[in-house]
């Protein structure tokens, strides 16, 4: 056996490395192609997070099922029929008939749809890291297992860091899942060569007996089977860093934006303290990272609650990114250091999978239903803080670390703790009348300023949806970005001089709390698309634009591009497109064919408005390079705040054909400078990278 060692070690590590790779470089191909279908929600990457790593679990489940119950070449058997069957679902791209209808719930129609077309072949390179470990213990005299998961981590990273930096730069998104079919069908290739060699040694020689139990480390100086309290342990190390990594994620792309990079980052941070605790575990210092830990779990606490760095993308990325890195090293150290014997590796993996799914579906189908606001993510640290606080007890308890005072060891994490989980009921701002939460977001109905300048306000995160005066006299009065100053309303002047008309067709991309909606003449007729049924009910229930400032207004519910793909031409007068959620962008409505879109539904003479203030973003090259493809002259307006009146700064862009309108005294503001367009800002539905728009 010894002369083919070598060759079944290449194969072992060449298998896991190929499964890693595409385990998790499909997850930001397959999310950012239904992103759109969603309206480019952030929460589809966080649902679509919960199947993979639920499928992760399935995947582990059944190699610990496998490899404990059936005979080696009995698994050989099953597991080459299932991939072979899993050739079939090769290419995995889904089909348009998966797009979601109108008033849906998006999270039930994801994972039912990723199950259809990705469900097998993830499952099955899901399942490829324990089962391989499991064979190498079996087929291997003191070979160390573990190191292959660390191998596979690291290749997860590489599969997750090449997609942002290299895939999506160069290569379009349909074919993205051409090359990763082909890389498929590879490791189908090297698994079934690393269990024919398998078989054919087990022909020969009988299956290397495990070591007896009393003569394996199991890490944790115990030899014994793992109890239900190891169980417990394994999956509370492994549940908190993964609710700490999705709820980053959240708070980053929706105070960000939802792009692969700000996915795969913080994923592939979790996925690096795997492959460092079970690599180099004993260089750690552990105490020190215990202490980090403590100290960052205060620090991001106070940062989500209080907004600390908002405005800063560096300092917001950073902070949260390494205070999650250090939290997670922390989480996962502990967990190896728990490890079990490897004749025990499949069960282990098995409960690290459970936590890890228990903390997905904790914050991506638990939290949205049942918190009316982003309180998941102090949950994970103050959960984190317990854990500091638990092991530094048992420190105490063994007498680990006799130098330190109990207290110092122990109350710094439990205080930590306490205040995390406290700090969301001490940052509400006074005057918050109601909040709520679905699939697309959190928003806040706030009363503001003082008398008789005193306003209600809807917000999401920290950027506001608009606000309407309480006072009788100003009711009908629409301020924030929509003031009398802000590109679209000179717009809409320079449109009603130059082309006048009883009764203008207004189409408008985002509904907030329904401004646009006033200030217009009684025979207008102004259609807003809007995706969130939450943004309909409060415009409706704590907003009177609708009901009492304009006649003939609609709200047409769904992703504005799916409604207008099935709409005829509308021939608006004027298109207003105003849909961005924080500082997010739903890319897919900045895109070529999106322009296109809004091209057909305009009439000849027609003009068009984008809003583009954006803290982190800068979006005039990629709106002037889509709208002059579509024959536009395009100018960017910016407009000063005023916080007494309720007016906002404000940059528009305004599209028009007719040039009489730029000569237009309302079009002769302060214009924003710009660039001249950058074909690589060019974005289409095949082809985007939000990097390049990052401001400097």
């Amino acid at each position: 056996m010894s002369n083919r060692q070598p060759m079944g070690l290449v194969l072992d590590a060449v298998t896991v490395f190929l499964s890693a790779v595409l385990l998790f470089q499909i997850q930001p191909v397959y999310s950012k192609y239904i992103l759109p279908w969603f309206g480019g929600a952030p929460q589809v990457w966080t649902t679509a997070l919960v199947f993979f790593q639920t499928m992760l679990l399935g995947g582990y489940t059944y190699a610990h099922v496998l490899s404990s119950r059936l005979r080696s070449r009995n698994q050989f058997l099953v597991h080459g029929a299932l991939l072979a069957l899993s050739l079939f679902f090769i290419p995995v791209m889904p089909a348009d008939s998966w797009k979601p209808l109108a008033g849906e719930a998006p999270t039930w129609r994801i994972l039912a749809m990723l199950a259809a077309t990705l469900g097998l072949p993830y499952f099955l390179l899901s399942s490829t890291s324990p089962l391989v470990q499991a064979w190498l213990a079996r087929f291997r005299h003191g070979a160390v297992p573990y190191r292959l998961f660390s191998l596979s981590n690291l290749a997860s990273i590489l599969g997750l860091l090449s997609y942002p930096f290299l895939i999506e730069p160069m290569i379009g998104l349909r074919h993205q899942f051409d090359y990763w079919a082909v890389g498929y069908a590879a490791f189908v290739l090297s698994i079934g060569l690393l269990m024919a060699s398998r078989w054919w040694a087990s022909r020969n020689e009988p299956e290397a007996a495990l070591p007896a139990p009393a003569s394996e480390s199991t890490g944790s100086g115990e030899t014994a089977p793992p109890n239900w309290a190891d169980r417990l342990t394994w999956m509370a190390f492994a549940a908190c860093p993964s609710i700490l990594f999705l709820g980053i994620t959240n708070q980053l792309t929706q105070d960000v934006a939802p792009v692969p990079f700000l996915w795969v980052l913080p994923l592939s941070l979790y996925l690096l303290t795997f492959a460092i605790c079970f690599e180099y575990f004993d260089f750690l210092p552990r105490l020190a990272i215990r202490w980090l830990t403590v100290f960052f779990v205060f620090l991001l606490g106070i940062s989500i609650s209080f907004g600390l760095f908002a405005g800063n993308y560096v300092a917001v990325i950073s902070i949260y990114c390494i205070g999650m890195f250090v939290a997670s090293l922390f989480c996962h150290g502990e967990l190896y250091a728990r490890r079990p014997a490897p004749r025990h590796l499949t069960q282990f993996y098995l409960m690290v999978s459970v936590g890890g799914a228990v903390g997905g579906i904790f914050v991506g189908i638990v939290a949205p239903y049942v918190f009316s606001s982003y309180w998941e993510l102090n949950i994970g640290l103050g959960l984190c803080g317990l854990l500091v606080f638990w092991v530094a007890f048992q420190g105490t308890k063994l007498q680990t670390f006799t130098r330190m005072p109990a207290e110092l060891q122990t109350l710094p994490a439990l205080c930590a703790a306490a205040l995390v989980l406290a700090m969301p009921l001490v940052a509400m701002r006074s005057g918050q009348i109601e909040t709520a939460r679905n699939f697309f977001g959190a928003l806040r109905v706030l009363v503001k300023g003082e008398s008789p300048d005193t306003f209600r306000q809807l917000a999401h995160g920290s950027t506001s949806h608009g606000l309407q005066f309480l006072a009788k006299d100003r009711n009908c009065e629409s301020a924030s970005y929509f003031g009398p100053d802000s590109g679209v309303r000179r717009l809409l002047r320079a449109v009603r001089d130059i082309n006048p008309k009883e009764g203008m067709r207004i189409g408008i991309v985002g509904l907030g709390v329904g401004s646009l909606a006033a200030n217009n003449p009684p025979k207008d007729r102004v259609v807003f698309y809007e995706i969130d049924p939450l943004v309909e009910h409060f415009a409706r229930s704590r907003f009177s634009f609708l009901s009492a400032c304009s006649e003939g207004t609609q709200v047409r519910m769904g992703d504005a591009r799916v409604v207008l793909e099935s709409e005829p031409p509308n021939r608006y007068d004027v298109f207003v497109l105003d849909a961005f959620s924080g500082d997010s962008i739903p890319m897919h409505l900045l895109t070529a064919e999106a322009f296109a879109l809004y091209n057909k539904h305009l009439a000849q003479d027609g003009a068009m408005a984008v809003h583009i203030s954006n803290r982190y973003l800068d979006l005039m090259p990629v709106v002037k390079s889509a709208g002059e493809k579509q024959g536009f002259t395009v100018r960017f307006i910016r407009s000063g705040g005023d916080s007494t009146k309720g007016f906002f700064p404000a940059l528009w862009a305004v599209l028009v054909r007719d040039q009489r309108l730029l000569a237009h005294e309302s079009l002769e503001g302060p214009i924003a400078a710009t660039t001249q367009p950058d074909t690589k800002l060019l974005w289409t539905d095949d082809f985007s990278n939000l990097l390049s728009a990052l401001r400097k």
